[in-house]
């Protein structure tokens, strides 16, 4: 299975959210997603109306949660709250510069909640193996800011692939993001052991990130 990640940010109203759902149902089609999953991560706000239209084709992750259970945590959105609206979260994303500790223990509350964690690295030897995660290789250095794509070339990638799965063994799902768009996601796709993408600024148009999709059939 490849997964293609789409991670909205702090982008999109609800609106705009629900139109572009619609836009990814009807681009895709009748096309065979069974070795393909995609995954939206909207604006938490967005997952409750969101997931009524999940079964068409997609997934839903929550962008962050907690790291706490529950409890007097102002402002916090814990996994208890949206576990009922998707099946992934995304966690540790370098533009939150959090701690090792920190993203740890929001693994551990997607995992008591049996919510798969899609953990995003720069380095291998930041985490340890976590049985069913997906991990998300990043360097901040290439991800797109404003709209302008700084990718690595995919020998890079490939080799940094590589290591990942050295590290977390061969059976480890491992995931790019980094200026991910439509112009390299078909020389991604072609890396053998890169098992999906996470997508930033090109996933906010359906028609680019259903085109990144493709190329991973």
């Amino acid at each position: 299975m490849r997964y293609i990640v789409a991670n909205w940010k702090q982008n999109k109203t609800l609106d705009k959210a629900l139109l572009w759902c619609k836009d990814f149902v009807r681009l895709v089609g009748d096309m065979d997603l069974k070795n393909v999953t995609p995954i939206i991560c909207p604006p938490a706000p967005f997952l409750e109306k969101l997931a009524g239209e999940s079964a068409l084709g997609m997934e839903l992750a929550v962008q962050d949660i907690s790291p706490y259970a529950d409890g007097a945590h102002t402002g916090f959105v814990g996994i208890n709250q949206v576990k009922q609206f998707c099946r992934y979260a995304l966690v540790g994303h370098s533009e939150r510069r959090e701690s090792r500790d920190v993203v740890m223990e929001k693994i551990s509350q997607c995992l008591h909640a049996d919510i798969v964690p899609i953990v995003c690295f720069k380095s291998s030897t930041d985490y340890q193996i976590i049985k069913g995660a997906i991990y998300a290789l990043e360097d901040p250095d290439n991800i797109s800011v404003d709209g302008v794509y700084r990718p690595k070339n995919s020998h890079e990638v490939q080799n940094l692939v590589y290591e990942a799965k050295n590290f977390f063994g061969g059976e480890s799902t491992i995931i790019y993001g980094g200026s991910v768009n439509t112009e390299n996601a078909e020389s991604l796709a072609s890396i053998s052991n890169l098992d999906g993408v996470l997508v930033g600024n090109a996933s906010l148009n359906p028609l680019e990130f259903v085109d990144i999709v493709k190329k991973f059939l």
